[in-house]
Formats: C-alpha cells, sequence, structure tokens
C-alpha cells in the first residue's frame, strides 16, 4: 500500500513521535510510507524506513496517490480531505476541543473532525469519548513504544535530594503543569527537600518563572537522550487532565523503572495499573500528599520500580502495525 502521514510540524513532542514510529514500522513491512510536512523534516528523529517529504500538503503528489492518508492532527484533516483521493483516516492522539488551549478555535476543530469520520486512537478511553460524540468508525490501535529503549541498571538509594521529574508544557492546561508546581512549591514552603527537573518541547515561559521553584529545565530534548535523563531522576510526577490523550511519558517512565504518581484518569489507570500511586486530577492537595509519600518511603518506590517496566512492556510497535495494516487494508479493499 502507498500510505502518507501528514505532519502538522516538525517540534518535538510525544505525539510527533507517534505518528513517525507508526509510518517506520509501516514502512519496515514494505509498505510505501511517506511523512509529508511543510517544514525541514524533524531533526530530533531518524526515519530508518519511512520516507519523509517536504512540500505543502495540496501539492504533494504523494498524498494525491496514495491509497491511504491518515491526517494526524485537527490541522492536517482538511487538508487531507481536499487533497487525498485514497481512503481517509484521522489518527486522533487526544482531543484538542477538550483544552481551553484550543478555545478559540473549537468550533473550527468540531467542523475538521467531521471531514473524516473514520478514526484511529492510541487508547481506549479515546475511543470511548469519540463513540459519545457519535463517531462509529473508530480503531483503538494502541500505543506505538520500543520498552527496551528505556531499560537500565536497577535503581539504588541517592545519595542528595531526590529528583522529582516533571514533563509537559506549562501553558497548555491539561498537562497540569500549574497544579503540579502550585503542589510543589507548598511542600518546599514545608521544607522537603528534592530537586525539581522540568522537561518540555517550548522554553520556560514567563509565567513558570514566577513559580521559581524549577532546578534544572530541558527544552525539546531529542529522545535519544530521554532514558538518560529518566535513569537520572527519582520520581516521575504525571499530572494530566482526564481528557489528556495518552501520556507517553508516563510509559517511558515505567519502562525506565521510576516511581510515578500520577493523575486518576483513564489514560494513566490503563498504562499504569497497580504500578503507580495515584492523585485526583487537578487536585493540588492530592498532588502533595502522593509526592510526600514517595519522598518518604524508599520502600514504596522500590516496589514501583520493580513493577513499572513489566506494565510497560505490554506496549509494542509491531502490535501497533498489525492493527494498522489491517484497518487499512480493510478501507482500501471496500
Amino acid at each position: 500500500m502507498k500510505i502518507v502521514y501528514l505532519l502538522a510540524s516538525s517540534m518535538i513532542s510525544g505525539g510527533g513521535k507517534v505518528i513517525l514510529q507508526q509510518a517506520d514500522e509501516l514502512a519496515r513491512r514494505g509498505h510505501a510510507v511517506t511523512v509529508v510536512g511543510p517544514e525541514e523534516a524533524p531533526g530530533w528523529y531518524f526515519l530508518r524506513h519511512a520516507r519523509y517529504e517536504r512540500s505543502p500538503f495540496a501539492s504533494s503528489e504523494r498524498l494525491r496517490e496514495a491509497d491511504v492518508a491518515v491526517a494526524t492532527f485537527w490541522t492536517t484533516i482538511e487538508p487531507a480531505a481536499a487533497a487525498a483521493s485514497g481512503a481517509l483516516f484521522h489518527l486522533c492522539q487526544g482531543l484538542e476541543t477538550d483544552s481551553a488551549f484550543y478555545s478559540a478555535q473549537r468550533e473550527a476543530i468540531e467542523d475538521a473532525y467531521r471531514l473524516i469520520p473514520r478514526k484511529i486512537v492510541v487508547s481506549p478511553h479515546l475511543r470511548e469519548f469519540l463513540d459519545r460524540l457519535g463517531y462509529s468508525d473508530v480503531q483503538d490501535v494502541g500505543q506505538s513504544f520500543e520498552p527496551e529503549e528505556f531499560r537500565g541498571a536497577a535503581r539504588g538509594e541517592p545519595s542528595g535530594p531526590l529528583k522529582i521529574l516533571l514533563p509537559g508544557i506549562f501553558e497548555i492546561d491539561i498537562k497540569g503543569v500549574r497544579e503540579a508546581l502550585e503542589a510543589l512549591r507548598g511542600l518546599r514552603d514545608q521544607g522537603s527537600p528534592f530537586r525539581l527537573v522540568r522537561v518540555s518541547p517550548e522554553p520556560m515561559s514567563e509565567g513558570e518563572g514566577q513559580w521559581r521553584i524549577v532546578d534544572d529545565y530541558h527544552r525539546a530534548l531529542p529522545p535519544r537522550r530521554m532514558p538518560a535523563l529518566l535513569a537520572d531522576a527519582d520520581i516521575f510526577l504525571g499530572p494530566n487532565h482526564e481528557k489528556e490523550g495518552f501520556g507517553l511519558p508516563t510509559l517511558e517512565a515505567l519502562a525506565a523503572g521510576l516511581p510515578a504518581a500520577l493523575s486518576d484518569t483513564p489514560s494513566h489507570r490503563s498504562i499504569a495499573g497497580a504500578s503507580a500511586i495515584f492523585f485526583p486530577p487537578r487536585d493540588v492537595a492530592g498532588i502533595r500528599l502522593a509526592i510526600s509519600r514517595l519522598l518518604g518511603d524508599p520502600e514504596l518506590r522500590r516496589r514501583l520500580s520493580e513493577e513499572g517496566p513489566a506494565r510497560a512492556a505490554r506496549f509494542r510497535t509491531v502490535d501497533v502495525g498489525d492493527r494498522l495494516e489491517e484497518a487499512f487494508r480493510r478501507a482500501v479493499d471496500v
């Protein structure tokens, strides 16, 4: 099959990594897969099998000739529907309409979603959300992931203050970073010793800087460097809201054996099961209590560290490739 993925931006992101992993896996199986985008090829990810074409979507010859075209963000849906002649899919990794960050575009996003009713999702709760919105052709293909990239040596007890790793863009509300910073600020004011390590695709904003709590900030960290950052941390904090799509950093943390405190969302429960401790989403006091437990209980950290990699090993890119092939072939044969 000739397959095209439409990439809205080459900026480093977990969602972008998933798109590129799917494309590479399908190309590894012998399909002619091209990722088309208006920007330079992502320098942070090496495509081993798929091709990258820098082109406006409207003038992409490969998009016009594709058997299958996959829109991957709401801004790519209309161009896919206008230019592609083959079967159309919308890869939905999260509902943009449920974020205040995109509130001004809510109507445009809803209109775009309706242009491609055939959806692909990476988590069961996203399928349920789309079902409730009236989309009946929704295929959950699971999350593409290579757990062996994150496996490291067994963790020992640190000699200094524990390092808490907090990912996500501060300004995007569903990432929950603001509540996490408020909770950690309270802990530090109470005298709890720790170092806060932040990682985000964007530079630290003025709003985040006003909290004056971050000790180390990593911007646009390439995927090849993420395993080392996880190995150097002691606790992972995942404060995503309920409507966050999947939470790829959480899966990476579990694979690396990093004890995790997570918001109690459908996505996090499906990823971590009982191999993490949970707090109510958006709950500053709950975050504070969860982090306090992990800071003060080395035995709990040890148990979660041992359990995490087995949970993460359930997610494999090869399984996603099987489900994508089935969905695409069924659509092309119609």
